[in-house]
């Protein structure tokens, strides 16, 4: 299957926004609070093909790991995350880019689905760790809360922005 020149480099960006920010936030600790491979993730779902789309969300945080070490394979969170990459960029690839529904509710199931996931994969990985699942699935939930509030805050209009400069730039061509 073909996608387009505008597809792949998006998702090239994306990824490669997806594997820079993480290293700064988590240069100084507060890569698991403000989830700052999700930004770029998201905005591939929301402005790339669906199977490119869900390449990023699922890559992103596997090369990180395989590169840096973060997020680790063990404990598990980096191929949890690879299971969010999926969910967060592949629910707004096809609600969103397939249909009338607008960002902000788009936005909303994605983050929704994403933290259902989250919880589903901490309880599963708690309990074959032998770890207090219920106390885990709660602190991995508030511990991304100003991530979450943040994605909320910046990505409804940097979305509106890049697509009218997409538009702008189809235009021109």
């Amino acid at each position: 299957m073909k996608y387009s020149g505008r597809d792949l480099l998006l998702g090239g960006l994306f990824l490669a926004l997806a594997l820079v920010l993480p290293f700064f936030f988590h240069a100084v600790g507060l890569g698991s609070v403000f989830l700052p491979m999700f930004y770029p993730i998201i905005l591939a779902g929301f402005l790339v093909a669906f199977p490119v789309a869900v390449v990023v969300g699922f890559i992103s945080p596997l090369i990180s790991s395989l590169l840096i070490g973060m997020p680790p394979l063990f404990p598990p969170i980096a191929f949890i995350m690879m299971a969010e990459g999926v969910v967060l960029a592949g629910i707004p690839a096809l609600i969103y880019q397939k249909s009338n529904i607008k960002i902000l509710p788009t936005l909303i199931i994605t983050i929704f689905a994403e933290r259902l996931v989250l919880l589903a994969a901490v309880v599963l990985s708690a309990k074959w760790l032998d770890l207090p699942e219920g106390v885990l699935g709660l602190a991995s939930l508030l511990r991304g809360l100003p991530g979450i509030i943040i994605i909320f805050i910046i990505i409804p209009p940097l979305i509106k922005k890049l697509e009218r400069k997409m538009r702008t730039m189809a235009i021109m061509e």
